[in-house]
């Protein structure tokens, strides 16, 4: 395909669910966890001991560090998700509390555990995730069902099974878009909830393996295409330092990542997926949202931590206005 400098005279628009001047809503569906990152120096060719340098506790999770980061960038964020009643749970709670997020909503699954993880950062940037992905994930969703859809914007991840596809369907029942974060680690769950969103964002691993094979970042429009033509509003793939791949009606773009030195980039699709969503929430045009959710993670990218790494929204405007898309086709 062709590729142009400029994007097209009119990009499709959220304008009709614009905030109003109040913060934009976002509902946060899926996976929160409890992070302990381990910053060490280098990894060891070997198992051995090795010293850390530092340790950072924070909130993980996909759906979990999206809210966090919706709420740093000035938006309202509501987290539903699955939590044990263990301690982990009371941590996680507490981090949700201090980042402003309402989890008022999270469910309390007696007698299980929440996730945790253990992640070691060296200092290229390089990580080692080690997960107990929680059995409170098993839960059903009965509580989700009259619940009431307080939000602009739904995202939902691909970790609770139950909850991400009843909270698709309920939020496409009501006319609000769905965005799927694509990751991989879900296989079953991620082909059955890509016809229920509509704004579908997956990363590279992710699209591998929904599609069932790796593609090249060169060829992978034709796939978005496809999905656009079967009625998604926006599909895309991130790059990471490569930048993201998309379509919508009429054309397929590239947007190159925003050029930054690179510290870690632990949670950084999350906080793409969290300010897109809020950029959707606020009515922004789709090429707007997708500048600023890409300015948004590169901030991650640039600075080490958990939720005080999360970047602000002074900075993610003045460095979403310097970005361009190209245009192919």
């Amino acid at each position: 395909m062709a590729v142009t400098d400029h994007p097209p005279a009119s990009w499709p628009t959220t304008a009709d669910r614009s905030s109003g001047g109040r913060p934009g809503r976002v509902l946060c569906v899926g996976h929160a966890a409890h992070d302990s990152v381990y910053r060490i120096e280098s990894f060891p060719a070997r198992p051995t001991k090795v010293p850390a340098l530092a340790l950072d506790r924070s909130i993980g999770g996909m759906a979990a560090n999206a809210a966090c980061a919706i709420s740093a960038l000035g938006g309202r964020a509501t987290y539903w998700g699955p939590l044990g009643d263990d301690e982990t749970a009371a941590l996680i709670r507490a981090e949700f509390a201090q980042a402003g997020v309402d989890a008022s909503g999270a469910i309390r699954v007696v007698g299980a555990q929440s996730s945790q993880s253990a992640i070691i950062v060296d200092a290229t940037g390089e990580r080692l995730i080690i997960s107990q992905r929680g059995t409170a994930l098993e839960a059903g969703a009965q509580d989700l069902v009259a619940r009431p859809i307080e939000a602009d914007v739904v995202l939902v991840d691909v970790r609770w099974n139950a909850g991400a596809e009843l909270a698709a369907q309920r939020g496409r029942s009501l006319g609000l878009p769905v965005v799927l974060d694509g990751e991989m680690g879900n296989a079953a769950l991620l082909r059955r909830l890509v016809p229920l969103a509509d704004h579908l964002i997956f990363s590279e691993p992710g699209f591998a393996e929904w599609i069932g094979r790796p593609v090249p970042m060169e060829a992978v429009a034709e796939d978005l295409a496809a999905l656009v033509a079967a009625g998604a509003t926006l599909a895309a793939v991130t790059h990471g330092e490569r930048g993201v791949v998309f379509c919508v009606r009429g054309h397929c773009g590239h947007l190159a990542a925003v050029p930054v030195k690179a510290v870690e980039t632990l949670g950084a699709g999350d906080v793409f997926h969290g300010a897109y969503c809020l950029a959707l929430a606020e009515g922004s045009s789709l090429e707007a949202a997708l500048r600023f959710a890409a300015a948004a993670a590169a901030l991650k990218c640039s600075r080490s931590g958990g939720r005080a790494g999360l970047p602000h929204r002074a900075e993610v405007d003045a460095l979403a206005r310097l970005r361009e898309p190209a245009i192919i086709g």
